[in-house]
């Protein structure tokens, strides 16, 4: 009896300490960036600084590479979180790295380790949000910061770039401070900024109409997919009742991971029209980069405006 009492104890002491380090939470009043920080996305993509005795002071201190990159690689598979959460430190650390490696994002012999400076962290970001969408520098003689001039091409264009997009803002006296390393409130903001960045490229992917074709055969609501240097060609086919009808592709969006939905809008015919009274079938074909989609398997489904037409 006396041992049964025993283990619950060590059994209930241990659990306490789980959730000790599961309920910190940094109090950042006062703190510079208090009105900034979003503390979910804290605790969704740096839970590694949410130890016991943790104050929001101490993010102020440098935070190493392969932390910074840990972070990064979460924000791209938030669809695994369940399986990261799961993982050793060590576990994910690694699969960030082959990750990164994999996607260009990280040099193939770069090394993960030691501390980040502020130029290297906006090269992953950038690098990262390009694989999305192509960043073009306007007008080249745009120089946000006084002090990245004598920076190499390739960095003075990554912090020109995130600079254009809102992704960092220098400090007040005009200065980037490029060399400095990046601390982990200043790696948690650039970072959170990144994220909104991709969930606003996530809502709308960018596609363009190859071809419109309209059959007086056909199946309703077929759709096929086909990659082909570089793109995917999605064709999908629609079923009127009659001739006349007008559909028009509006937006690609992603609502899951490899889950996309084609959102149209179907214009019936003028009530005066004159129009064929056989079943009309028009077959739309888009195209999208690959990069824009998840890697892996991706589906799509046609959401249209109008309910489902029936023929009489």
């Amino acid at each position: 009896m006396k041992g049964n009492i025993a283990f619950i104890l060590i059994m209930a002491l241990f659990l306490s300490s789980i959730t000790a380090f599961g309920d910190v939470e940094l109090n950042f009043k006062g703190h510079w960036a208090e009105s900034i920080v979003d503390k979910q996305f804290i605790e969704n993509h740096f839970k590694y600084l949410l130890k016991e005795g943790t104050k929001a002071s101490d993010l102020d201190n440098s935070i190493d590479k392969k932390y910074f990159l840990l972070s990064l690689y979460t924000i791209l598979n938030e669809h695994q979180k369940e399986d990261i959460d799961k993982n050793s430190e060590k576990t994910n650390i690694e699969n960030a790295a082959r990750y990164l490696r994999n996607r260009l994002i990280l040099e193939k012999d770069g090394s993960i380790e030691g501390e980040l400076t502020r130029k290297e962290a906006v090269k992953y970001v950038v690098k990262t949000l390009e694989l999305s969408r192509e960043i073009q520098l306007a007008d080249t003689s745009f120089m946000p910061f006084k002090d990245i001039l004598d920076l190499s091409d390739e960095y003075r264009n990554y912090i020109i770039k995130a600079s254009m997009i809102g992704i960092v803002k220098g400090y007040g006296d005009s200065t980037f401070r490029p060399e400095d390393n990046i601390t982990a409130i200043e790696s948690i903001i650039i970072l959170q900024r990144l994220k909104g960045e991709i969930d606003e490229i996530n809502k709308n992917i960018p596609f363009r109409i190859v071809e419109e074709k309209w059959t007086t055969t056909g199946k309703d609501n077929l759709i096929t997919t086909k990659q082909s240097s570089g793109k995917v060609l999605v064709t999908f086919t629609k079923e009127f009742p009659t001739s006349g009808y007008n559909l028009t592709v509006n937006r690609v969006e992603r609502y899951s991971y490899g889950k996309y939905k084609i959102y149209v809008s179907i214009k019936t015919p003028a009530p005066n029209a004159i129009v064929l009274q056989i079943m009309s079938y028009k077959n739309t074909t888009i195209e999208i980069d690959r990069k824009l989609l998840d890697s892996g398997s991706y589906t799509f489904e046609i959401v249209s405006s109008k309910p489902e037409l029936k023929s009489k």
